[in-house]
């Protein structure tokens, strides 16, 4: 005979929450510069984006939509085929992960942090080799095991040298990332 504690159990985790609380990762993309006044030089590039992050908020369970929250520290190491010159820079940033579909799990994540680019020795939009990123996107998760995601994303940013020289146009970029996700204990 079955008891009211073996009836009233939980629901099955999720099988995406079979995890620990760190998560490594790296994210290849491609930017291209949007074509907003100041933005001339049609700027593009290529990157790399290895991360780590922290898992601070994690309830599959929840009523909310937000079923997930982490604190992420995200590199950026990349160079610019048009018009030329290299990036490399550092953001901290935070990822909200929302309720699941089977194995995929949509995402939304913002960031910013400095970073240092020769770009500007080629495109009048950016004066000077220090340069902050702004940036935000939408992407999914696509779990294969329950550590581990291939991660497809869409982003926005904004790079500018923050007055620190002038002039201060700036540039805006929108990229497109693939990549893959581990979790760990």
């Amino acid at each position: 005979s079955t008891t009211l504690a073996q009836t009233s159990q939980d629901p099955a985790e999720p099988y995406w929450t079979q995890h620990g609380r760190l998560t490594f990762g790296v994210q290849f993309g491609f930017g291209l510069e949007n074509n907003i006044p100041n933005n001339i030089s049609h700027i593009n590039f290529f990157f790399a984006a290895p991360q780590i992050g922290i898992i601070a908020w994690d309830h599959p369970h929840s009523r909310l939509p937000l079923k997930r929250f982490e604190l992420i520290s995200q590199q950026m190491l990349g160079g610019s085929t048009h018009p030329g010159g290299s990036i490399i820079g550092t953001s901290l940033g935070m990822r909200v992960g929302f309720s699941p579909i089977h194995r995929v799990v949509a995402y939304f994540d913002a960031g910013s942090g400095p970073l240092r680019t020769t770009i500007d020795e080629n495109a009048p939009e950016i004066t000077g080799h220090t340069q902050f990123l702004s940036q935000g996107g939408l992407g999914f998760q696509y779990f294969v095991s329950p550590q581990r995601a291939f991660v497809f994303e869409s982003h926005y940013f904004h790079m500018s040298n923050a007055a620190i020289q002038q002039p201060n146009h700036a540039f805006n970029v929108s990229m497109v990332t693939v990549g893959s996700r581990r979790q760990l204990c």
